[in-house]
């Protein structure tokens, strides 16, 4: 390929990429080509198990209770409610199991949450906690005992 004929494709090219970067600026955004708006950090995360005033439906908090005594984890009913309030049923119920699982006060870790702005990621590190809540909430199945896993496969008969 001689000179001018590489020239007039890089031409050809260039051409071809302004054009489709002018039609993609040009067209309008669709719903999905919008991002929606981030949650914040500290509201509830269970939208389905709250009411309309943002409080925690009776029923999710009466489940998380059961969950939590199922698993021997001490709590108060009104720290329940108070903390799902402020962080949802799955925040409330993190907050009591890691408070139970580290031997600190649930102060500490709203104080951690709230004050010094951590997630619940970085909170399950510093207090060195497995951040999952499925082998509480998940009916007992733990993480290998969790449906779907890969089990061993019986013999034939």
């Amino acid at each position: 390929m001689n000179r001018p004929n590489r020239i007039a494709l890089l031409a050809a090219a260039v051409l071809i990429l302004v054009a489709a970067g002018s039609v993609m600026a040009g067209r309008a955004p669709t719903a999905r080509d919008v991002a929606a708006p981030p949650a914040s950090s500290h509201e509830p995360q269970e939208a389905d198990d709250a009411d309309d005033a943002g409080q925690p439906s009776v029923e999710a908090l009466a489940h998380a209770g059961e969950r939590l005594a199922a698993s021997d984890i001490p709590f108060d009913e009104g720290v329940l409610s108070d903390l799902a309030s402020r962080y949802g049923v799955g925040g409330a119920v993190r907050t009591l199991a890691w408070a139970d699982a580290a031997s600190v006060g649930v102060e500490e870790i709203a104080a951690m949450r709230d004050a010094d702005g951590m997630g619940w990621g970085q909170i399950a590190r510093e207090l060195d906690v497995h951040p999952g809540l499925g082998s509480i909430m998940g009916n007992g199945h733990g993480r290998a005992n969790a449906p779907g896993q890969l089990k061993e496969k019986q013999p034939e008969e």
